[in-house]
């Protein structure tokens, strides 16, 4: 199993626009950083996991071309900003993504003209997929949903377990 690391900084990225304090000013790369977001890839599989609004910039920097399905882990826009980017990747086949039920309605109310009946020349193929706590396949890849995690008192993420052969 291979996990390459797309962003780890913040839920607005580092530097965060306007903010002068020790570790936005940094000289130092190692502070510049783009939103939450990893790329595992197992059993010859390639799983995204969250897809903000660095998304685009994630793909080029990272020379990814594809991947075979995505997991959301919370509807913040840190973690689907950058889910109408996917057009690429459906172009010409359908990119399945996986979330649980109130994830799926958020992301069906913030891009509604993906999942019109009539949509528009190159609205990205998203096909979305409930989930919940029990194990299911994505990608054909087994993934289980662990358990949640309180980050406010009203917001709960999503943790995933995914199993490899090798």
């Amino acid at each position: 199993m291979k996990i390459v690391f797309l962003g780890t900084g913040t839920s607005t990225g580092n530097p965060e626009i306007g903010c002068q304090c020790e570790v936005c000013t940094s000289k130092d790369p190692r502070d510049w950083r783009l939103r939450a977001s990893i790329l595992v890839e197992t059993e010859g599989k390639r799983i995204l996991i969250d897809c903000g609004p660095d998304f685009r910039w994630q793909m080029i920097t990272n020379k990814i071309y594809h991947f075979d399905a995505v997991l959301v882990t919370h509807e913040h826009y840190d973690h689907v900003g950058g889910l109408d980017d996917l057009r690429p990747f459906g172009r010409y086949k359908d990119v399945d993504i996986y979330a649980e039920d109130n994830v799926v309605e958020a992301i069906k109310t913030r891009i509604p003209y993906v999942f019109r009946e009539h949509k528009y020349p190159g609205v990205p193929n998203l096909v979305l997929h409930t989930i919940g706590t029990k194990p299911f396949e994505a990608a054909g890849v087994m993934i289980t949903s662990r358990f949640k995690v309180r980050n406010w008192p009203w917001i709960f993420k999503i943790s995933f377990s995914i199993s490899s052969s090798s």
